[in-house]
């Protein structure tokens, strides 16, 4: 879905004041399970997931062509996506190498930024992935001290924007239509009290626990299963957790097993119950609160078959996930706001008015 346009800048950009910050609103859209937007780099337009799973600008396989304005540099990167494709299945390997182009994001200009031209990889929805994790830890080169410890898209955005702290939300709903939004958060838009946790500051947006005890736990139907790690990734369309775990939960609340393994040995399983039934409901709460979170029962039409007679759980299991490890995807982002500190290392969320 590559778009090519004579213009530059391809976003609806909305300034409100939200204290003594400007807040920047860009429109996002739902497809097949992923969250887009368009970016501009040099003068082509992207339509890009995005993702809070992943650090970097990447672009599809033949789709960035070189231009007046790029310059390429001797830095790549190989990258493995779990959770690729609408049901949560697919596994992606990317090979990319760098160019610097100016690019533009939520009306924002970037000079010489970063992009992933992929050369070699596995199809991707749209074009490609806009990464909105924290920078990522492990990208060393020793040529560039500046790229130590990352390149971040949000980062870049708000030093150039004077954003401070460097913060912005994502709004998606459960009708295919959301925002990110830079800035603090829009109290206006959510309702209830608002849950706060720390978070580590580089590669994934995973909450600090000293304990057991104190780490989050997966609830089903009003009932604590186990403690979890849990990674909150809109980029990934489900929520993914241990084969194990997640088979014994399905089967906890009366839904039909599909288990299938491919060619590389990965095994996946899925919950399947008729539609005429209120689904079970799965969620999270994050300790000392007992508040549960649970996924918006809305979400649950992206796994509808065309009959709408059967369902399918939007929770699977992969032999890819070791306990206790979990990724929460995009589905139970859906009906909320989700906020991003990168200054403070903090995710918070409140559900959406």
């Amino acid at each position: 879905m590559l778009k090519l346009a004579a213009q530059s800048t391809v976003l609806t950009l909305l300034w409100g004041c939200a204290g003594s910050a400007a807040t920047n609103i860009v429109p996002l859209h739902l497809d097949a399970g992923f969250w887009y937007g368009d970016f501009v780099v040099g003068p082509q337009n992207f339509s890009l997931a995005v993702d809070t799973g992943s650090f970097a600008v990447i672009i599809g396989e033949g789709k960035y062509k070189p231009n007046p304005t790029s310059k390429q540099t001797n830095q790549g990167e190989f990258i493995q996506f779990n959770g690729a494709s609408e049901d949560g299945v697919q596994m992606a390997t990317e090979t990319f190498f760098f160019v610097e182009d100016d690019a533009e994001f939520a009306g924002v200009a970037l000079s010489d930024f970063l992009v992933g031209n992929i050369t070699d990889g596995d199809p991707l929805g749209g074009d490609g992935i806009m990464g909105f994790s924290p920078p990522a830890s492990m990208i060393t080169d020793p040529n560039d001290p500046t790229f130590l410890a990352g390149q971040s898209l949000a980062q870049a955005i708000c030093d150039q924007e004077g954003i401070s702290p460097c913060e912005f939300g994502l709004t998606l709903k459960t009708d295919g239509t959301g925002s990110l939004i830079f800035g603090p958060i829009d109290e206006t838009q959510i309702k209830g009290d608002i849950t706060t946790l720390q978070s580590q500051p580089v590669d994934a947006w995973i909450p600090l626990n000293q304990t057991e005890a104190d780490s989050a736990i997966l609830v089903i139907d009003g009932k604590p299963v186990t403690h979890i790690i849990p990674i909150f990734d809109n980029g990934t369309p489900n929520i993914i957790g241990p084969l194990d775990v997640v088979r014994s939960a399905l089967l906890s609340v009366g839904y039909n097993l599909s288990e299938q393994t491919d060619s590389d040995g990965i095994s996946t399983v899925f919950g399947t119950y008729d539609c005429s039934r209120p689904p079970a409901r799965f969620g999270f709460s994050f300790p000392p609160s007992t508040v549960v979170h649970y996924i918006d029962e809305g979400a649950n039409v992206l796994n509808k078959t065309a009959d709408g007679k059967i369902c399918t759980a939007n929770i699977l299991g992969t032999s890819t996930a070791t306990a206790p490890n979990w990724q929460i995807g995009q589905t139970w982002f859906q009906g909320r706001y989700v906020q991003h500190n990168l200054n403070a290392s903090t995710i918070a969320f409140a559900d959406l008015v």
